[in-house]
This record gives structure tokens, sequence and C-alpha cells, in this order.
């Protein structure tokens, strides 16, 4: 099991073409203490600078038993350039769980 900390989720991402997942919602708290020993694997600038994180942008694919803790925004997009999260955002928590394949 690989666990992942992303700030974007897709189809793409998982190795099998038509799979099982779980979706939860998070709250930052929860989110904090499950993104230890994640791989860190986030493409924006922002969000890597938020989270403390080096910016990654190779491909996974994720497999059976995966993980994906995915942060997000609400209230609009997070600027590439943003250092900080501006007040009218607020930042969303979800983990997704790679439960099985389906043929």
């Amino acid at each position: 099991m690989v666990k992942y900390l992303l700030s974007s989720f897709s189809s793409n991402m998982v190795a099998e073409p038509q799979y099982n997942a779980e979706h939860t919602e998070l709250t930052e708290d929860e989110f904090n203490e499950q993104r230890v020993g994640a791989v860190a694997v986030i493409r924006n600038p922002a969000f890597a600078r938020l989270l403390h994180v080096p910016v990654c942008k190779k491909f996974i694919q994720m497999r059976e038993g995966d993980v994906a803790l995915v942060v997000g925004t609400d209230g609009g997009k997070l600027k590439y350039n943003a250092s900080c999260l501006p007040p009218e955002l607020s930042l969303t928590f979800e983990k997704v769980e790679i439960k099985g394949v389906t043929v």
C-alpha cells in the first residue's frame, strides 16, 4: 500500500480502468494526522508551499489498497503564485482509497 498526498485526484491515476474507490471527507486535523509518511505528489506550487512539500510532477499509478489524501479549495481556485491562503478560500480534505478492481 502506498499513501499519496495530492492536490487533485483523477481516475487516470488508477492503474486499472475500472475500480472501486471509497471517498471520505476529512477534517484538517484528520488530514494532518494521516498525511504523515505520505508520498507528496503536488504539482501546484501554491499547494506545495501551503503544505511545506516540494513540487513533484511525477506520474503515479495507484493500485488496490493505495490511498490518496487530497487537499483542494472551496470558494475558488488557488493561484499558482499564492504564498498563503486568500481569505475568500478555504481548504477541503478528502481521502480516496482504492478498494479493488472490477471487471
